[in-house]
């Protein structure tokens, strides 16, 4: 690695730099990872090797990480929040906030799409490594980088998990891109501990299931011969679910069943509100992605959402402004210095067309047909010319009347 990265400082062509680094970074060592569920102690194993002053390591709380994504309810309401920003419509403004359509074509790609999905998911996983793919100077596409292989203090990608030295991000200013949109950890990191607690109670719902959700057959013989002990659990073992079956006159089928019959509300209490305390670290409510008990309530917690997606939105522009932009400047893009990467802001049509009839009535103006197009979506064409009949039928169809 060392050499390798010798390599790259002598290296003076940013074409040569850029197939590098593509080699170094498809050709990453996936590590094996484990098929077996994160406990509480790989959390904060996890948690203590990221702090490590010396020595801070970020794949073991990327696996736990990876562990919790198997959780449904987390996983929606990550999407939910993540789709709020990603199906919006990014633009390209003027100083004047104003779209400029012609350049809006150059990122509204599906590449774009994915890099916003990447960058919002380092609200969840803390960071994101972005590597452009391109066709000369053209993105055509982005790959997301494991981040199991990302140091982001360090701002190095490494070829093994355990390596201390890798390779330096930020010798490739034009491939690789480092996301975090808040300080800090990310969310998962208190989301962990909720998801394997949520994941005990199901465990333990479904053996009080196993063992009070069917009657139990007990079978009492007299005699102590293994050949009879195995013959008799035969038979009840192919009993399964029938409720029948034929034994000697010797044994004695005794059928207990469950006096408690609620005790399930133990573990769906307990499930449902690791679920609602995760609705509420993501999405600050629970009430868009559950039940709600009132309209008024229910409007506030869309408010908490809203605000916490316009944060989201607000962190994305400040990153593709401050970070995507310059790389696109640098590709060759016609993007210029004062202009930027926006967000169309969708307004009601109807209350659009009230406030622009005040203005043609109210302040002596009229509106230009270019804006009346770029606004409103549509294509507009002169009126023709009324049909003016001419004297002589008009007097004809006067002497009729």
């Amino acid at each position: 690695m060392e050499k390798q990265t010798l390599d790259i400082k002598n290296t003076a062509s940013n074409v040569a730099l850029s197939k590098k680094a593509e080699k170094l970074v498809v050709d990453l060592v996936k590590s094996s990872h484990s098929v077996y569920r994160k406990e509480i102690n790989h959390w904060q194993q996890a948690r203590m090797a990221k702090n490590s002053l010396q020595h801070p390591r970020h794949y073991l709380l990327q696996r736990v990480y990876r562990d919790a994504m198997l959780d449904t309810h987390l996983t929606a309401v990550i999407e939910n929040r993540i789709l709020r920003i990603q199906n919006k419509r990014f633009v390209i403004t003027d100083q004047n906030g104003v779209t400029i359509p012609e350049k809006t074509q150059l990122i509204t790609k599906k590449w774009f799409s994915d890099l916003v999905r990447y960058a919002l998911e380092s609200v969840h996983f803390e960071y994101s490594l972005i590597q452009f793919i391109k066709e000369g100077n053209e993105i055509v596409a982005v790959k997301n980088i494991d981040r199991e292989h990302v140091n982001p203090d360090a701002c190095t990608v490494v070829k093994n998990v355990s390596d201390d030295s890798g390779l330096d991000i930020t010798a490739f200013p034009n491939d690789l891109a480092l996301v975090k949109l808040y300080e800090g950890g990310g969310l998962l990191e208190k989301a962990v501990p909720l998801t394997i607690l949520k994941r005990h109670s199901w465990a333990s719902w479904d053996e009080f299931e196993q063992i009070f959700g069917m009657p139990i057959r007990i079978a009492k013989i007299g005699s102590m011969s293994d050949s009879v002990k195995n013959e008799v659990a035969s038979w009840l073992e192919s009993m399964g679910t029938a409720s029948y079956g034929v034994f000697p006159n010797f044994a004695e089928i005794d059928i207990k069943e469950a006096n408690n019959r609620d005790a399930f509300n133990v573990f769906m209490k307990k499930i449902e509100t690791v679920d609602a305390q995760l609705s509420v670290l993501i999405n600050g409510q629970t009430m868009t992605v559950q039940d709600g008990s009132s309209h008024s309530q229910a409007s506030v917690h869309q408010k908490t959402q809203d605000e916490i997606s316009e944060a989201d939105l607000k962190g994305f522009l400040y990153w593709a402004n401050d970070v995507l932009a310059p790389i696109l400047r640098n590709l060759g893009y016609a993007i210029a210095e004062n202009e930027s990467i926006g967000v169309e802001r969708v307004t009601d049509p109807i209350e659009k067309m009230k406030t622009d009839e005040k203005i043609m009535t109210h302040s002596g103006y009229r509106l230009s047909k270019d804006y009346l197009e770029r606004v409103y979506g549509v294509e507009l064409e002169e009126l023709p010319e009324p049909h003016k009949p001419n004297p002589t039928q008009k007097d004809q169809d006067e002497k009729k009347n």
